[in-house]
């Protein structure tokens, strides 16, 4: 792994009342962007061959369904004036996996949160959000020995898509 610097953004004009900013093909480049730099971290992190994300979302991938959110949290740090502005944290990619034999399912391509975020809680608020939006969503494999523990933690009663 080679040695890299994280810089998390922050931001007035970004702000979610339930800490997630969804990213899809409507959405303003500069949030393309966020997400491309948080993936760019898991990349380094995980050392993979790739950044899993494009800078600007699949635009050469027109029929493919994705969403990425942003995962934020209030930075008080930063507060001069209202509204508290908000900092980027993490960030995650579903796609839709089709089967032909069985309805479609979101998959949980990659999640990256900041190790300074990590094991605090955020993932287990995140995660019922998650539920919430994607119902019964599939996550890709390979899966961190961190992810297992998070998945055996709160009894996941989620499948693991080889991939």
């Amino acid at each position: 792994m080679s040695h890299y610097e994280i810089n998390l953004s922050v931001s007035e004009k970004y702000i979610s009342n339930n800490n997630i900013i969804e990213v899809d093909r409507k959405s303003d480049v500069h949030l393309y962007e966020e997400v491309y730099k948080i993936a760019t971290y898991f990349h380094e992190e995980f050392d993979y061959t790739h950044v899993p994300f494009c800078p600007l979302g699949y635009i050469d991938a027109p029929k493919l369904k994705y969403k990425a959110l942003l995962f934020t949290k209030e930075a008080p740090d930063k507060h001069e004036k209202e509204p508290t502005p908000h900092r980027i944290y993490g960030a995650c990619l579903f796609t839709v996996k089709e089967f032909t034999e069985d309805k479609d399912y979101w998959l949980l391509q990659w999640i990256w949160i900041h190790p300074f975020f990590r094991h605090r809680g955020n993932l287990k608020k995140t995660w019922n959000k998650l539920e919430e939006k994607f119902d019964n969503f599939l996550i890709a494999s390979p899966i961190s020995n961190d992810m297992n523990a998070f998945l055996e933690n709160i009894n996941s009663k989620y499948e693991h898509e080889i991939m």
